[in-house]
């Protein structure tokens, strides 16, 4: 656990410590002892990349606020350990899909760390609950009201090929999936794995403190917003309303410790850049702009409103009415993929778009 209070406003101000950065990346490699690590190419001594400075100046912003977070995020990542392709194909996915999970977690502590608190905020990272003995990502507990985060990326690789590759998708489960044949060739809902994040966040807020709290899940997706909204919010099914599927004894689960979720449109953006061939979607990975990029958005739990305005400024968050006019963001029963010849060719467009290098670097010699 990494706790403090936050630093005066003139160690804060101005760009995040470049010596820092720097310490961050010795320490990097320092940690991987010379082995070829997930990060062994945008953290190479003399050559760091685009990306991995836009990662040392999160580190740093972070660290600033939460002094010995950086080292910590920096241990965590040089232990996600590279397994090439070749060697173990599964291995390599999960890998990267980790690595990613992890990013995720530093883009959303980098945004909070940087927001101004009252005074006499503090910070925590993976804070323990006295009860459950689970460990919610993020605590920032001000004098009034304590703020806990939870942050999940689902896997994904194996998911987007199947999507790319199949003419039609559930993206709720409802009668439609009960009809004869309806699952064959066609991509399935996560709903399982939305359920799973809930619980877990559940679990880690409930019962924390008797001081008034919030309780947030923060998930990374990509462009298919649709696919969570639906799993979340779809009037007849999702698993945030009166319908849910998830049930114990014939009762809905409440998750009553979860005020809601909060939908990040920002997977790809990291995915795309965290790759060892440097292709940004937008200048800094472990940034969320307003400008320029999708509207994420504010799913509430049953019964609960407006996400605090302050948070949703900060997460460029709008309550799913407001973006549910968008195709990517209304939930849906059938998703219908027309031509599956143009659905082929899709497929192999989204793989090249996707760039996974499959394990291998003209850039660095494997170890």
């Amino acid at each position: 656990m990494v706790h403090g209070e936050p630093r005066d406003a003139a160690q804060r101000s101005g760009s995040a410590d470049a010596t820092a950065g720097v310490r961050f990346a010795d320490h990097y490699r320092k940690v991987t002892d010379g082995r070829r690590e997930w990060l062994s190419v945008h953290l190479a001594a003399g050559a760091t990349t685009p990306f991995g400075e836009r990662l040392l100046e999160a580190l740093a912003a972070i660290d600033m606020r939460l002094p010995g977070a950086g080292s910590r995020f920096v241990e965590e990542l040089a232990a996600i350990r590279y397994v090439p392709t070749l060697d173990d194909p599964a291995a390599w996915r999960a890998g990267f899909e980790q690595l990613i999970q992890k990013l995720g977690e530093i883009l959303v502590a980098r945004a909070l760390f940087e927001a101004e608190w009252p005074e006499g905020t503090s910070f925590t990272l993976e804070p323990t609950n006295p009860v459950t003995g689970a460990k919610p990502e993020i605590l920032i507990d001000t004098p009034a009201h304590q703020w806990l985060f939870e942050v999940k990326c689902p896997a994904f690789i194996d998911y987007q090929d199947r999507r790319d590759a199949n003419g039609r998708q559930l993206p709720v489960r409802g009668p439609l999936g009960n009809m004869p044949g309806m699952r064959d060739g066609t991509t399935l809902p996560r709903d399982n794995v939305l359920k799973d994040f809930l619980v877990s966040a559940e679990r880690k807020f409930r019962d924390f403190s008797t001081k008034p709290r919030t309780g947030l899940l923060v998930v990374l997706w990509d462009g298919y917003i649709f696919e969570i909204t639906s799993a979340l919010s779809h009037t007849e099914a999702g698993l945030l309303t009166d319908k849910s599927w998830y049930q114990r004894d014939g009762i809905r689960v409440p998750f009553t410790a979860v005020e809601g979720v909060i939908i990040l449109n920002h997977l790809e953006v990291i995915k795309v850049a965290a790759q060892e061939k440097w292709q940004a979607r937008q200048d800094d990975p472990f940034r969320i702009e307003t400008v320029g990029q999708p509207p994420n958005a504010w799913c509430p739990n049953l019964g609960r409103g407006a996400l605090d305005p302050d948070i949703a400024r900060l997460f460029n968050a709008h309550p799913l009415d407001e973006v549910a006019f968008a195709a990517d963001y209304a939930p849906k029963d059938f998703v219908m993929w027309i031509d599956p010849g143009a659905a082929a060719r899709e497929h192999r467009r989204a793989q090249r778009k996707r760039r996974l290098l499959g394990g291998t670097s003209t850039l660095t010699t494997h170890r």
